[in-house]
């Protein structure tokens, strides 16, 4: 991977600032190239010197969103858990805050240009590494990953090993996963959401435990 210049992530650092300035003010349907290049003081065609077009500027700029998230797994996941214990605690903080903000978290994840973000976040946290200061190395290796189908590996093989789940049924586990997390995501984008987002979260999580067969007290 491209390795960046201090020069180089400076200049990116006041594009993506700029950027995270308008999805905050004007939202991220209403932002363009032109208002971006105007608030970071530079014109036009500075921008594509560092960024393929305006979406994968946008994928840098949703990642901030991630930070809560991020500060969330530094708080709660401690050295001593198993890694079902981990994964749990990834799904709980992954799935509150998509739901909170479903239109970034599917622009990033499963967006049109979505297939960037494995390459995007990583040279995100070249920019802005002390995003990641204090992560345990399984959650640091999961963050650094921008493939939602390949990100919880490192996890579910440690799972595996300490048998949690069987090796024949990681993989079938972990799609599912992730395409129920999608398409509760897509139920709230589209609206069809009657629920609270608590029972929501909780209709999730019943799917969740069956696949892992975790059994949990009713609240």
């Amino acid at each position: 991977m491209e390795k960046l210049t201090i020069k180089k992530k400076r200049v990116m650092m006041y594009f993506i600032e700029a950027t995270q300035e308008l999805i905050l003010s004007e939202g991220i349907k209403n932002i363009s190239i032109k208002k971006i290049a105007e608030k970071a003081g530079y014109n036009t065609a500075t921008i594509y010197n560092y960024f393929q077009n305006l979406e994968v500027l946008v994928l840098y700029a949703s990642i901030n969103y991630l930070k809560n998230y991020v500060n969330d797994l530094k708080a709660q996941i401690k050295p001593n858990m198993k890694a079902i214990e981990i994964y749990e605690t990834v799904y709980k903080n992954f799935v509150r805050h998509s739901f909170e903000k479903p239109v970034i978290f599917h622009v990033l994840f499963f967006g049109r240009y979505s297939k960037y973000l494995p390459i995007v976040i990583k040279k995100y946290y070249q920019i802005f590494p002390n995003e990641l200061e204090g992560q345990m190395d399984i959650i640091k290796n999961l963050l650094n990953d921008g493939n939602i189908h390949s990100r919880d590996l490192p996890i579910m093989k440690k799972m595996v090993d300490e048998g949690s789940i069987s090796q024949h049924d990681a993989p079938f586990i972990m799609e599912t996963i992730v395409r129920l997390h999608h398409s509760y995501l897509e139920d709230i984008l589209h609206e069809r959401v009657t629920q609270t987002l608590e029972d929501y979260i909780k209709s999730f999580f019943k799917v969740f435990y069956f696949l892992l067969n975790i059994r949990k007290e009713e609240n």
